[in-house]
């Protein structure tokens, strides 16, 4: 089982190798660079997600190389090739551990008392001290490495060595008179490089680009550096020149050029386990400088993280001057982000308040309207009574107060549904009241102008089964301004070929009426048959036959209903 997992892994991350380098073979172009970059990003933070997983491969590695010294630690020369094994994994890894074999290697070098080992080996130690911020006991280390018996390649990695530690150092001390002190030592050992290699070959170009990179002729630095990235090389020194690219066309004011190779640099790094870089605290900086705060704060607690991991003081000094700022943005937008909340959070409690106010004008209104309604009755009693001679008239008036008394009854039932969810139907029914209110006036006025017929044409006009419709089309519409993916929530609740289709001038159907109310809180029978004008057996029937339909449990599927999403409650988590 864990053989499988292993491999799964395995080819999880060779996929994403695979990815990373065909991104890195396509040439860099301004046209489609947004694209590019793009690519490079994802590329990016996929490694870093998963960097803990290439630290282990790093980890199995070393362990290998343990195992094998173990074995052959009784030949002293398989023991010192195991040594500088385990330092090559360790250099750029972890310092105490570099450290700990770069010195086994010295001592083993002594034994084999081979002047190339011995020299070499104490070239290794001074790289650990100054790769850790240590840059006296680095300088002191390397002083006594005799280059007299380093071959070509070593001499020119002790020479670039100097040259880089000296610009650290430089970089590091910052004051003007140290800083020209050590960058001018820095080039010496750029020139030394320079005439003692033969033109065009990976030294040369490498000490001639750091020279023109440190002179700040960056112009003249890409030609060299460019050129390095023609030639073979290993994978520590890709991501040295790609970082060095792009820290030149930053420079030269072309970031959307630079950034990619910065990407390209972290990424190889990454891969790697390399911990003792910069390219991912440069690349941090420059996605600060043009305001992407967020994906420069992740980056950048990536390269505290690494700083920390490997032990590298004058990196960790680096960083520092970094973090505050671009964490003190984060907590600007943060607080920003808070500033907004509570304005909106007020705007909402003042919204809540208008709306309680005028559910409470519109209860007296409804209070009102069946007081006059009593009246009107009452005058018409008393009408039939004081007007024997009218008896034709008055069995026709009887007739039309009952008429009207039914009316008023369903009026009575409507206004105790409204009183009882008046919170979510506050702004819907102003223009009833106002049609129920001239209804008034008018029938008033014809009886007291002994006007009975037209009051009949006046009540043969009102027409309950629209009106019924338009409570449920004003339902439907205030409904699904609070919730407007209510329809589209609920058919995910069904297969495909059992969802729910309207027609077009339909904004709700009778069911998603029932699981409506449901959501709001109305969950009985009785309650929501008197709001449809349904009855219970009906309401019940409609609701087992669609949570039948659903492939949700039917005791989950009411508990789904109520997770779909207000149209605020969307908002707070945008």
């Amino acid at each position: 089982m864990n053989n499988c997992i292993h491999q799964s892994v395995s080819v999880k991350y060779a996929l994403l190798f695979c990815i990373f380098q065909l991104l890195l073979i396509k040439p860099i172009q301004v046209k489609g660079q947004t694209s590019s970059t793009d690519s490079l990003e994802k590329v990016l933070n996929q490694v870093l997600d998963h960097k803990s997983s290439f630290d282990k491969k790093r980890i199995q590695q070393i362990n290998r190389y343990k195992d094998v010294l173990r074995i052959n630690y009784s030949s002293l020369p398989a023991r010192y090739h195991n040594y500088q094994k385990l330092f090559d994994a360790y250099k750029s890894f972890i310092h105490d551990s570099a450290y700990v074999y770069s010195k086994k290697l010295s001592e083993c070098a002594n034994l084999l008392k081979d002047p190339n080992k011995i020299s070499y080996a104490r070239l290794n130690i001074g790289f650990v001290l100054i790769s850790a911020g240590m840059f006296k006991e680095g300088f002191d280390t390397l002083s006594r490495v005799n280059t007299e018996h380093l071959n070509k390649r070593q001499k020119f990695e002790y020479l670039f060595l100097q040259a880089r530690s000296h610009f650290d150092l430089a970089d590091f001390d910052k004051i003007s008179d140290y800083y020209d002190k050590y960058s001018a030592e820095g080039l010496k050992y750029c020139d030394s490089i320079i005439t003692q290699y033969a033109p065009q070959s990976y030294e040369y170009l490498s000490a001639q680009g750091l020279k023109y990179l440190r002179t700040a002729n960056y112009k003249a630095a890409l030609i060299p550096y460019q050129k390095l990235m023609e030639s073979r090389q290993s994978y520590q020194d890709s991501a040295i020149n790609y970082s060095c690219l792009g820290f030149i066309y930053s420079e030269l004011k072309q970031t959307a050029l630079g950034v990619p190779f910065l990407m390209k640099a972290a990424i190889i790094d990454n891969i790697h386990s390399t911990k003792e870089s910069v390219a991912l605290t440069n690349l941090a900086s420059y996605l600060y400088k043009s305001g992407d705060t967020k994906t420069a704060f992740n980056y950048i607690r990536n390269s505290v993280d690494d700083a920390n991991f490997y032990g590298a003081r004058h990196r960790e000094a680096q960083i520092s001057n970094i973090m505050p700022i671009i964490e003190s943005e984060k907590i600007q937008g943060i607080e920003a982000q808070r500033l907004s909340l509570t304005i909106y959070v007020f705007l909402l409690s003042t919204l809540i308040v208008v709306v309680v106010i005028f559910a409470v004008i519109t209860s007296k209104q409804l209070k009102k309207l069946r007081q006059a309604d009593k009246i009107i009755v009452t005058k018409n009693n008393d009408l039939n009574a004081a007007n024997e001679l009218l008896i034709k008239v008055n069995r026709n008036l009887d007739s039309a107060n009952r008429s009207l008394s039914k009316i008023n009854t369903k009026l009575d039932e409507a206004n105790m549904i409204k009183d009882e969810y008046i919170g979510y139907f506050f702004n819907v029914h102003s223009d009833y009241i106002e049609k129920i209110d001239r209804l008034k006036r008018t029938i008033e006025k014809n009886i007291k102008d002994k006007r009975y017929e037209e009051v009949l044409q006046v009540l043969s006009r009102l027409n309950t089964n629209i009106e019924r419709e338009n409570l449920s089309h004003s339902f439907d519409k205030v409904f699904l301004n609070l919730f407007p993916n209510f329809v589209a929530d609920f058919n995910a609740l069904f297969e495909a070929d059992k969802q729910i289709r309207l027609q077009d001038h339909q904004l709700m159907n009778t069911e998603l009426r029932i699981f409506a109310l449901i959501r709001l809180g109305i969950d009985e029978n009785e309650n929501i048959a008197k709001i449809l004008n349904y009855s219970v057996n009906t309401i019940y029937t409609y609701n087992t036959k669609v949570k039948n339909r659903s492939f949700v449990h039917n005791d989950e599927f009411e508990e789904k209903i109520m997770l779909i999403k207000a149209v605020k409650e969307i908002t707070d988590l945008n």
